[in-house]
């Protein structure tokens, strides 16, 4: 299984929080958990997860 990653910034938010994981599923869980936690975000909408998983990439 390949590590993807992503950062908060990428969004274009004041963020330096970054991740790995190791699926895209398990990333967008802890970005939703991240979301809700630093952003005060209680849902993600449709748009701003398809942001997020353009925001995806192969961890280095």
């Amino acid at each position: 299984m390949s590590k993807v990653a992503f950062a908060c910034a990428s969004l274009g938010f004041s963020c330096e929080w970054a991740l790995r994981a190791g699926s895209s599923e398990e990333l967008l869980d802890r970005v939703r958990e991240h979301a809700r936690c630093a952003h005060k975000l209680t849902d993600l909408s449709p748009e701003l997860v398809q942001r997020v998983e353009a925001g995806i990439h192969p961890a280095s």
